[in-house]
């Protein structure tokens, strides 16, 4: 096999954050494009190694390697090849050690990124934070990743990984029990091994998973057993997930993540770019034992920390004294616990007032996801369902539909169309209604003739029940005069008491004839308390509309005005420090969110992406110049019209051999002299910027970088640096693009 390396410096840039905006005068152009109090994180940047043109010709898979060091990257001491417990950790780069790999039979184009190069005790909490951010960079442009870590922490690593890594493809962690230069080593088949794992694709979708001695385990799961031996790395209660054996890669269960491959809720809520390093908090762990003390909680407390994780006894037992040091760190300091066993393996349940059971999680791994969980929220009741949703990772698996019986309904006679005021019916008559028993955790569905549908997903209740529908003849009082009904009123109940855990769906017909000019159609409830109408709004299409409900009573259908275009409602912009610059540019027109309901802020911007963006914020019209690139066929449909407009713009010229490069993801340097060029600034051929890294900025550039940063358009990253070689999100184009517009 030959493996081939490219060797990189390691570049971190250790950043804090979180700016309060206190005078907005001074932060005209970026202030109103975030949240109101709080500054874009300023993310670090990684000098990520670009694919070479062998590789990108090859067909084999791309697999980088990350570096951290530890024993896999030991020199043995005084060169003796028998010392295997006396090495120093973290001695060799990683390009040597792929160099030195067999090159027969080759499995896969590698190159390695250097990370740091230590034990893996030496990592802080917010070293792993660049660490993770430095991992989906790489995941950007490489089809998988093998992480290099000490042992001593690597199953802390590894679930940091698991929980924060924004991509689906395959993240392998490996290490070694003993350094690479003695006498029956793992470190070079664990390496070996392990990107043949990643360069497999096996196991896409199943998060952070770690490799050692030819066994693959589950980042969540596994634990690290013994102090020596090379089979040290054991998954309690679940067993592995695979075995390397030979060339092969065979996966025998799937974790609860690979069972969500492709769904929205895959990715958890721990995206790294949405806060500050800084937001991680301090969690610790204390350890239980035969009348154990207090103090270590009373310590802690004093020391900082808000959250804590108990190893308890047994079920996760703890003595009288922690018990109430752990009851006034609660009450006085509002400190989380999370309750769980030191035994190594083992479910706890229950929890209460600022406790939260830990599951199977062990102790280590149970600090990792409460330290996440309150990094991104100071809400318990947050926090308790992250453990009990992402931490759990419990299995669901859908339940066949209970059969349902058709349902005839009884026959009346042809309502009155329905008028303003008017109630759709006539009285005296038999109503409508069907019925049908739903199985405890099953799906079913029951609907009359196409009037009105009721969907219970999988997992909504766990007890059986009686689903019941019933199309109202008579109002009853309950339509006011002014009301604008369209369809009929269906009352649909339930014969068990508790809500739902999962929201059911409902499906309404109505009649499109009394939908007027300006108006459109939307669910309502009836509110039994209040005895008022109350909207829910819905899905429209064609005559039918949809919308989920968490509980039942009266609904119908009414016509209302429509309000003014509202900006869709993303499920991943929510406290994104982008979130308002979004919302206002997706108003605007300038750009939309994805059909999966994401707008994936977080995605790094192609040359051609934010050529769209940019011509639709100039709202350009008219022909553009005709494409003469040399890669003008690699340019989509849906981008050549905006493409045209730049160029005969002057706003963009392409590279000097002649292409666009349109899938390429543009550089800061780019975009800035983009937005320079829309603008219409008048740029100074010989200017200096005040930026750290002035000298790293290209000649071509430093005109408008300075004259965009001088109007505020765009700020430097932390370190007072520019980072012009450093890629773009869809949030970074958008503020800037935003910017622009308010300062022309």
């Amino acid at each position: 096999m030959t493996i081939r390396s490219e060797s990189t410096t390691t570049k971190k840039v250790f950043i804090p954050l979180l700016i309060v905006a206190l005078l907005s005068t001074i932060l005209t152009g970026y202030a109103s494009s975030v949240r109101a109090e709080t500054a874009a994180p300023q993310l670090p940047t990684f000098d990520i190694p670009a694919l070479s043109e062998e590789h990108k010709a090859s067909p084999l898979p791309n697999v980088i390697v990350v570096a951290t060091g530890g024993t896999i990257a030991g020199k043995a001491s005084n060169n003796d090849p028998t010392n295997f417990q006396s090495y120093a950790a973290g001695t060799y780069k990683m390009a040597d050690m792929v160099a030195q790999l067999p090159g027969k039979n080759k499995i896969a184009d590698v190159s390695t990124y250097q990370f740091g190069n230590k034990g893996s005790s030496g990592y802080s909490m917010k070293d792993l934070y660049d660490l993770s951010l430095a991992v989906d960079a790489a995941l950007e442009i490489y089809d998988s990743a093998v992480v290099t870590t000490g042992t001593d922490t690597m199953e802390e690593i590894a679930y940091f990984l698991d929980l924060t890594v924004q991509s689906e493809k395959p993240v392998v962690v490996t290490g070694s029990m003993r350094p690479w230069d003695v006498i029956g080593t793992d470190a070079p088949a664990n390496l070996y091994q392990a990107i043949k794992v990643a360069g497999s694709g096996k196991t896409k979708w199943f998060g952070t998973v770690v490799m050692l001695n030819d066994v693959i385990h589950a980042a969540r799961e596994v634990t690290k057993s013994n102090s020596h031996r090379t089979d040290t790395f054991e998954t309690p209660m679940f067993g592995v997930l695979g075995y390397v054996d030979d060339a092969a890669v065979r996966m025998y269960r799937l974790n609860a993540r690979a069972l969500k491959a492709g769904q929205a809720d895959w990715k958890t809520p721990f995206a790294l770019k949405n806060i500050s390093k800084d937001n991680l908090p301090i969690v610790e762990i204390v350890y239980s034992y035969q009348e154990a003390g207090g103090g270590a909680i009373r310590a802690l407390v004093a020391d900082g920390a808000k959250g804590i994780v108990t190893a308890g006894t047994g079920a996760a037992g703890i003595s009288s004294k922690m018990s109430a040091a752990r009851s006034a760190a609660i009450k006085d300091h509002g400190v989380t616990f999370v309750s769980t066993t030191r035994t190594g393996s083992g479910t706890i349940t229950g929890g209460g007032n600022g406790i939260i059971a830990g599951d199977n999680l062990n102790p280590q791994h149970a600090r990792i996801m409460l330290m996440l969980s309150l990094a991104f929220s100071n809400d318990f009741a947050t926090v308790k369902n992250w453990f009990e949703t992402v931490g759990t990772q419990d299995i669901k698996v859908d339940v066949p539909e209970t059969p349902v019986t058709p349902v005839t309904p009884t026959p009346t006679p042809t309502p009155t169309p329905p008028v303003e005021g008017g109630t759709g019916g006539s009285g005296g008559n038999v109503p409508n209604k069907g019925q049908v028993s739903i199985g405890a955790g099953s799906a079913g569905t029951l609907g009359l003739d196409d009037s009105v549908t009721v969907s219970i997903p999988a997992g909504a209740t766990k007890e059986q029940m009686l689903l019941s529908i019933e199309k109202l003849t008579e109002t009853g009082g309950i339509v006011e005069p002014s009301s604008k009904r369209v369809s009929s009123i269906f009352e649909i109940l339930k014969s068990i008491s508790a809500d739902f855990f999962v929201p059911v769906t409902l499906t309404f017909k109505f009649d499109t004839a009394l939908i007027k000019s300006g108006q459109t159609a939307s669910v309502f409830y009836y509110d039994e308390v209040k005895k008022q109408w109350v909207e829910m709004g819905g899905t429209v299409k064609d005559n039918f509309i949809t919308v989920q409900s968490d509980h039942f009573t009266k609904f119908a259908v009414f016509a209302v005005d429509k309000k003014a275009e509202e900006v869709p409602s993303f499920t991943d912009i929510s406290k994104h420090w982008a979130e308002a610059a979004i919302k206002e540019a997706v108003a605007s027109g300038i750009v939309k969110g994805y059909e999966d309901g994401t707008f994936k802020p977080n995605k790094t911007v192609t040359r051609a992406e934010f050529s769209v963006m940019l011509m639709g914020a100039l709202k350009a019209d008219g022909a553009g110049s005709a494409l003469a690139f040399a890669d003008n066929d690699k340019i989509a449909a849906w981008a050549k019209e905006a493409v045209a407009q730049a160029v005969k713009a002057d706003i963009i010229s392409g590279y000097p051999d002649g292409t666009f490069r349109p899938g390429a993801n543009i550089l800061r340097m780019e975009m800035v002299s983009m937005i320079a060029s829309g603008a219409g600034l008048t740029l100074d051929p010989n200017a200096t910027t005040s930026f750290a890294d002035n000298k790293d900025i290209p000649v071509w550039a430093k005109g408008a970088v300075k004259a965009v940063s001088d109007k505020g358009i765009i700020q430097g990253r932390t370190g007072n640096i520019f980072a012009p070689k450093a890629t773009a999100t869809r949030a970074d184009a958008i503020t800037v693009i935003m910017n622009m517009l308010k300062n022309k």
